[in-house]
């Protein structure tokens, strides 16, 4: 690896006052696990590095009026093991614990995981479901941008270079809520997602009302799929219900064939991954 300036920030002040003087020519870096694989592979090669994982100003998970907060240096092993996580956005815990190996859980961000804006990152379907929103700060001030239109393409983010992001926020899930994230990969853990489908909706009358339904891996960017949602929105679940869910999930999955898998493939598995997660979250509800 050839050798790059790192210039090390300890307060969120030290860091912007970087970005806003360097922005075009430094890559913000956390725990490294994107950017360092990048760098080896020469994927993306920068002049300079910020480091920013000393900040511990952005190292928080809290609830304040109902809305959940996560520091951009969040780890998901924290994210794993937050009870307000657990309560509050199960299946954000869910695409957690499915984030690669320990050592990685320990030092990936979810920060990190937004800005890399890969198609198959794990906690991006769920933050869409969520509908969670980033907060990006600069010398300028804060702007708060939808998870849903942050990416803009593979590695391609809306993000100015003078920016960086301090927070992901979302409503926490009532008490009434139903939710999970379902993920199809060459082993359960230790592996790229090929597809992966986040759910979340409230259950009025045994009824599902505001749904989401979030696709990962499918699509150029994470994608929500507004007429899955529909075709559940209002029904009481039933297989026959779900079936036509997942017929749906397929049509709207723009999946490719690659090296790990066809196009066909992946969109029939967003169908099956759907029927699957709703089987598991409703199964002895009545």
């Amino acid at each position: 690896m050839r050798e790059i300036e790192t210039v090390a920030a300890r307060t969120l002040d030290e860091a912007l006052d970087v970005l806003a003087r360097r922005g075009d020519g430094i890559r913000v870096i956390a725990g490294g696990t994107d950017v360092i694989v990048q760098e080896l592979e020469r994927r993306k090669e920068a002049r300079a590095l910020l480091s920013i994982g000393g900040i511990g100003a952005l190292r928080s998970i809290t609830e304040d009026g109902g809305r959940v907060r996560i520091g951009a240096l969040v780890t998901h092993r924290e994210i794993e093991r937050s009870p307000v996580i657990r309560r509050r956005a199960p299946l954000l815990r869910e695409a957690a614990f499915i984030v690669g190996s320990p050592q990685i859980k320990n030092l990936a961000t979810i920060g990190g995981n937004i800005a890399n804006a890969s198609p198959v990152a794990d906690s991006v379907p769920a933050l869409m479901a969520l509908e969670a929103t980033i907060t990006l700060a600069s010398r300028r001030g804060e702007r708060r941008v939808p998870v849903a239109e942050f990416a803009t393409g593979p590695g391609r983010t809306v993000r100015r270079p003078d920016e960086l992001i301090t927070e992901v926020s979302f409503d926490a899930l009532p008490p009434d809520s139903v939710s999970f994230y379902e993920r199809l990969g060459q082993r359960r853990l230790l592996s790229i997602s090929k597809v992966g489908v986040a759910f979340r909706a409230r259950l009025r009358d045994g009824r599902f009302a505001g749904v989401a339904v979030a696709l990962g891996a499918v699509a150029p960017t994470v994608i929500m799929a507004p007429r899955t949602a529909a075709a559940l929105e209002g029904e009481r679940y039933s297989p026959e219900v779900a079936g036509r869910a997942a017929r749906a999930a397929e049509e709207e999955s723009r999946a490719i064939t690659d090296l790990r898998s066809t196009s066909d493939y992946r969109n029939r598995m967003a169908g099956a991954l759907l029927v699957r997660g709703l089987a598991r979250v409703m199964e002895g509800r009545g």
